[in-house]
């Protein structure tokens, strides 16, 4: 659980501290489908979604990656199983709009 809770919150901070506007103004999405290596047809679909769909997928992005973070640590095991479905979930609309294989 604590190297979940560390991979997943240091990946939110690390877009945070880098004060690339892009993420603080959450318009990272706008680049990150046509400018990732290897896209999936499902990313250029995500890419044609209306801005403020997109900022608010970043704003999702890091609620999942920060305070979410948090819940994977909690005692109470549906906190935790809360935590553990939005992570699965942020992670296959990576999977699918991005081929990291």
């Amino acid at each position: 659980r604590v190297t979940l809770f560390k991979l997943m919150f240091m990946s939110g901070i690390v877009k945070l501290q880098s004060r690339c506007p892009t993420w603080q103004e959450l318009t990272a999405l706008d680049y990150h489908y046509a400018t990732q290596c290897l896209p999936t047809p499902l990313g250029w679909y995500a890419h044609q979604l209306p801005a403020n769909l997109q900022q608010a997928s970043v704003a999702l992005m890091f609620v999942v990656q920060l305070p979410a973070a948090f819940m994977v640590l909690v005692a109470l095991r549906g906190v935790r199983v809360v935590a553990a479905w939005a992570q699965i979930l942020l992670q296959t609309l990576i999977l699918l709009t991005g081929n990291y294989n």
